[in-house]
């Protein structure tokens, strides 16, 4: 991140020229790499590093500079940077993450905050170090600094949510998205146009995993939320219905219909929320018929569930068997 000059303020607003990073770009980078620390050959490996078939792009500017390409670790490595070091450092103040980015996005979206690369100038001395570490460890790691730090964050969050209204009036801000926005056209649209009287119970989403929004109905109705389970992206039942109907919703940004598989695995998950087969039905949405994942995805849905469209909220597809 430094050598990509991916540093942000560690407070306030951020530049739209800021960069930043994936973390692939940093199982990309090297030793050799590192012998081209002008500006100009760093902005270009940033630019190789973040455009089309990157990975392709930086290996070919390594051979135009004379250089080997060859990345130590596996691009599958990623899971462990983003999964367990950037979240930890995020958490210590060292980074911050784009706003407006999704968690899943592919884009660029990690760079360090200023108080921390600050740390690493190599202009001072180690006394000086000495001062700059404990300012970073009181402003930045002390439980006010990261109550600061998580406040900012969610207030970033905030800016660049998509605001979901539920039957019951109230609202839940969900991250940025695609999926997030077919989820919107789902709960708001699609909801009180097909169902008798609707109530959300939970919403699973990639940056919060899992939002209970009736968590009394859930106990209700003896349903138990394990975020280690498969869990559909929304579960919205029906009590305008005898018996109540419980549907299974997964919206599809990129991938992810409800085939046979993942009907039959979701049923296997209802059963063990004691949610009889009979009152379960399936949806899946997309943003369009027009969008990829709908042209792809389509021949592989389960018999017996449904798709609607972001773009025609009126209109439903159903897929089922003939009655004989």
């Amino acid at each position: 991140m430094l050598y990509v000059d991916a540093v942000v303020p560690a407070d306030g607003d951020i530049s739209n020229q800021s960069h930043w990073v994936r973390p692939t770009m940093l199982l990309w980078l090297s030793d050799e790499a590192y012998t081209h620390a002008d500006a100009q050959s760093r902005e270009s490996w940033f630019l190789a590093a973040t455009g089309p078939a990157a990975k392709r792009a930086v290996g070919d500017l390594m051979s135009r500079w004379g250089l080997p390409f060859d990345p130590k670790y596996g691009d599958n490595s990623r899971e462990t940077i983003r999964g367990h070091v950037f979240p930890r450092w995020l958490d210590e103040g060292a980074l911050r993450v784009k706003p407006g980015v999704k968690t899943t996005s592919p884009l660029p979206r990690w760079a360090l905050t200023d108080a921390f690369a600050d740390l690493f100038d190599p202009a001072i001395d180690e006394q000086e170090l000495a001062v700059r570490v404990e300012d970073f460890r009181s402003h930045h790691m002390s439980p006010a600094g990261k109550v600061k730090a998580l406040t900012a964050r969610r207030r970033s969050d905030q800016e660049h949510a998509i605001s979901v209204l539920l039957p019951d009036d109230t609202k839940r801000q969900l991250e940025p998205g695609e999926a997030s926005l077919i989820l919107k056209g789902v709960i708001e649209e699609w909801a009180p146009a097909r169902l008798e009287d609707p109530v959300v119970l939970t919403i699973s989403e990639p940056g919060d995993k899992i939002y209970t929004a009736d968590a009394r109905m859930l106990q209700r109705l003896g349903i138990t939320i394990d975020i280690s389970d498969l869990l559909p992206d929304a579960l919205v039942v029906d009590i305008g219905t005898l018996p109540p109907q419980f549907w299974i919703i997964e919206a599809v940004a990129t991938d992810g219909p409800i085939d046979e598989d993942r009907k039959s695995a979701l049923l296997k998950w209802a059963g063990k929320q004691r949610i009889p087969d009979s009152s379960c039905r399936f949806l899946t949405a997309f943003a369009s018929r027009n969008a990829s994942p709908a042209k792809r995805r389509l021949k592989d849905l389960a018999v017996g569930t449904f798709a609607w469209y972001l773009d025609e909220p009126n209109r439903e597809l159903s897929w089922d068997e003939i009655p004989g």
